[in-house]
């Protein structure tokens, strides 16, 4: 039960922020929603979100707010960093001085070095290999040295409703084209947004103490075997051809492994198991 908690939601709007919301509010959680794209405050703006948070009254701050376009990242710098670094670093902040525990998302792209065993929550050798990834890390360093009660969940390939993701334009392509081409060299592990959010629930009824977090499929894949299990549960039988990254053109350089660990949480679920009951939510 939720204690009649209020919790204050940066980028309600977005994939994850939505999903959270309305979970929350199912729960019994009462839920101020902020988003821009719906009047919500410029994050961007410390004052701004310093007034959003007096205001709000909340119990709880959640920063589902991100850049997250990869490949324009090359192009806006500047704009990735006030949002994934300047804007997380405004509301650690703030949720100090009013001593509110503060839940921020963050991702595997902090790391590159694209290694086989994968990363735990406390490794430190970051290297990220685009801007993205180098604006969400110093997200996560800025949120950090304000010191404050402070959670960090780091995710992948995250997927969910309302959104343009990987599971939609793959089903899109299938349904349209005699064969697909999909990479082979590109690993990882898929995460729900449902998973994701349960997540960060544990974090708001206080079941899990400050820290970082990963929260993900418990196993790792590469693109090409995610869209066979996509196209496998839907009943789709269009063939797909194996590919490399480097047969694409794209602006941003990505990790071809990048596999987070969980040591921390229950055993994640398999990335089979959260498409399942994706497609059953989307029936």
């Amino acid at each position: 039960m939720s204690d009649n908690k209020k919790i204050l939601v940066f980028g309600s709007n977005g994939m994850l922020g939505k999903y959270l919301c309305n979970l929350l509010e199912e729960k019994g959680y009462i839920v101020e929603r902020n988003d821009k794209a719906s009047g919500g405050v410029d994050i961007t703006k410390e004052q701004k979100v310093r007034d959003a948070i007096y205001k709000s009254n909340a119990s709880h701050v959640v920063n589902c707010a991100a850049y997250t376009n990869v490949n324009m990242a090359e192009e806006e710098p500047e704009l990735a960093f006030k949002v994934n670094a300047e804007a997380p670093k405004y509301m650690a902040k703030v949720s100090k001085e009013f001593e509110i525990p503060f839940l921020h998302v963050s991702t595997d792209y902090v790391f590159g070095e694209n290694k086989k065993e994968g990363y735990e929550e406390e490794y430190k050798n970051f290297k990220p290999l685009s801007v993205y990834g180098e604006s969400k890390l110093k997200g996560e360093q800025n949120v950090l040295d304000q010191e404050g009660n402070t959670y960090i969940f780091r995710t992948s390939w995250l997927f969910g409703p309302n959104a343009t993701n990987f599971i939609e334009k793959i089903t899109k392509y299938a349904k349209e084209l005699p064969e697909l081409k999909v990479v082979t060299d590109e690993v990882g592990c898929p995460t729900f947004v449902k998973d994701l959010s349960k997540g960060m629930i544990l974090a708001l009824e206080e079941k899990i103490e400050p820290g970082i977090y990963h929260v993900c499929s418990r196993n790792s894949l590469s693109r090409y075997e995610f869209a066979k299990e996509i196209l496998e549960i839907q009943g789709i039988d269009t063939p797909i051809k194996k590919c490399k990254l480097e047969d694409f053109e794209r602006k941003a350089e990505i990790p071809h492994i990048s596999i987070l660990l969980n040591t921390k949480l229950e055993e994640a679920r398999s990335s089979n198991e959260m498409l399942s009951e994706y497609f059953g939510e989307s029936e």
